[in-house]
């Protein structure tokens, strides 16, 4: 399973930034392709917040 992270921030404080973890399926590839949708679904269900990036890598501790 692939870790992905949004980084978010407030619309009201762009400063205010924290990671969101979301639970994705699918390879490394697949996250690089489709974490803009992922996170435009998330911001959907969360106005009050913008997504500044997303990163997806291995979970830590998963053997290769």
């Amino acid at each position: 399973m692939i870790a992905m992270t949004l980084i978010v921030c407030l619309n009201s404080q762009p400063a205010e930034c924290r990671p969101e973890p979301i639970a994705f399926q699918g390879s490394v590839m697949q996250c690089a392709l489709f974490g803009g949708h992922v996170a435009a679904e998330w911001v959907g269900t969360h106005p009050k917040w913008f997504v500044s990036k997303w990163r997806c890598g291995e979970r830590p501790g998963q053997d290769a």
